[in-house]
């Protein structure tokens, strides 16, 4: 490849910000960009390469069309794979970059990564939508010297951005003092993103024609596309039943287990898909591809406060969607009724963008731990609790009507919390006891203040 080609609709994207930062740094570790297929990867590491690089030498190993692989190790490799490729002259120094795509095809390059950066002085850039794969092979080998970079969907900054609303999101008043007019649009756009997610093909074909329905497809076929690749990499043949029982097992499990006092969530897909799936299936094979569904990104977990104590915490002990338009194309598979499902969905949206505070680098975070928890107490519980670097407790809770926030009233009764907040589709406000915040601020606008 000898360019870079622009998308009819370019995406401004915040991980060119952390690209820029990797590269600033000028250390010694090579980038692995993780994240699911179809997040944009290829796209915004090509973006990033062809606008920050004198010489960009990019290897996709699904068609490694200049010998890449066979020829590594051997002596001057770099310099016959620029010249078979038709890059000139390879200049091996920092105004170079190496980028190997879809790593996850060679376990070879993949365990030769350390050497490779002890070889060259470029920078260097791998990236791969099936690292799960890496995970789960003994014929990969975790190297070392990686800085690991992930990436997600659009957030709903990001979509916000992309209609050209960012500034009136992250300006919104959360009191309500802003015009009827920012709160109007910005809850439509919320509505569609609840609906669509934000994965990049999907966003573009929002934007193109307006339409929810037009990017229903689009989402059918990204999950299609995810369950048949990764069913390829499992030997066993009921792979794909198995994967379409697990995805509706995250939004069944939420549904049924409302209390924390169920199974954790691997209990329970690996019941739910043995008595499903009308084939045998085992308990490990179960086990195996909702692993899968966590390490490429499709999944995600939420930990558990048991007792409101923020120090004892059950890990994993509940699954999300990463992407509320998965989440919502999924929910016509199941027979939860819709005003659970619609719950659900105000769940997953508040998940998603507040595990985007979880995964910020580590001088840039706002909050402590690596994953959104929840928080139960006898009968409550609380949707999230986030911890802050100042150590206070934040509960919120999610709400899709104009019922009252019960558990948030009893934690802070009980002293479980520092802070509460409401978040629902309103324009905010000041109560007695809690704060209630527009939903859709719930993650880019931590730690709720009227500044951004």
């Amino acid at each position: 490849m000898h360019g870079f080609r622009r998308s009819e609709i370019e995406l401004e994207r915040d991980v060119q910000e952390q690209l820029a930062s990797w590269k600033k740094k000028r250390h010694t570790t090579v980038l692995q960009i993780e994240g699911p297929r179809q997040v944009g990867k290829t796209h915004e590491v090509q973006k990033f390469a062809y606008e920050n690089y004198r010489q960009v030498i990019y290897v996709n190993l699904v068609r490694d069309e200049y010998g890449f692989e066979d020829g590594m190790m051997s002596e001057s490799f770099m310099d016959v794979y620029c010249r078979n490729a038709g890059l000139g002259v390879f200049v091996d120094d920092e105004t170079t970059v190496l980028v190997i795509d879809e790593i996850q095809e060679s376990a070879a390059v993949y365990n030769a990564i350390r050497d490779l950066r002890e070889q060259l002085s470029c920078d260097i850039i791998v990236s791969g939508s099936y690292l799960a794969r890496t995970v789960n092979s003994k014929d990969f080998f975790l190297p070392a010297g990686i800085a690991y970079l992930r990436m997600y969907p659009l957030s709903f900054r990001e979509f916000c951005r992309a209609l050209g609303m960012e500034e009136r999101l992250m300006k919104l008043s959360l009191s309500g003092e802003s015009p009827e007019e920012d709160y109007q649009q910005l809850e439509a756009a919320y509505q569609a993103y609840r609906h669509i997610g934000g994965y990049p093909q999907v966003v573009t074909t929002y934007i193109k024609s307006g339409k929810e329905e037009d990017c229903y497809e689009v989402l059918g076929d990204l999950v299609q596309t995810f369950t048949a690749e990764s069913s390829r990499f499992f030997s066993n043949s009921t792979a794909l039943s198995i994967f379409h029982e697990a995805y509706k097992a995250v939004l069944v499990q939420s549904a049924q287990e409302k209390k924390g006092t169920g199974k954790s969530f691997m209990e329970f897909v690996t019941n739910f898909v043995k008595e499903s799936v009308k084939e045998p299936v085992s308990r490990n094979e179960v086990r195996a591809a909702a692993s899968w569904l966590t390490y490429s990104g499709i999944i995600g977990y939420c930990d558990l406060y048991n007792n409101g104590d923020v120090t004892d915490v059950i890990s994993n002990r509940r699954a999300y969607f990463a992407d509320p338009g998965i989440a919502f194309y999924i929910s016509d598979m199941v027979t939860v009724p819709m005003d659970a499902i619609e719950g659900l969905l105000t769940e997953t949206f508040a998940y998603t963008e507040l595990n985007r505070l979880y995964q910020m680098p580590v001088g840039q975070k706002r909050v402590r731990g690596d994953k959104p928890c929840f928080s139960i107490c006898g009968d409550y519980e609380l949707d999230f609790v986030a911890v802050d670097k100042a150590d206070r407790r934040v509960g919120i809770e999610v709400k899709t009507g104009n019922n009252r926030a019960r558990s948030l009233e009893f934690f802070g009764e009980k002293g479980m919390i520092n802070q509460g907040f409401r978040a629902a589709l309103s324009r905010g406000g000041a109560g007695e006891r809690f704060r209630t915040i527009p939903i859709y601020t719930v993650g880019c606008r931590f730690p709720y203040d009227d500044q951004e």
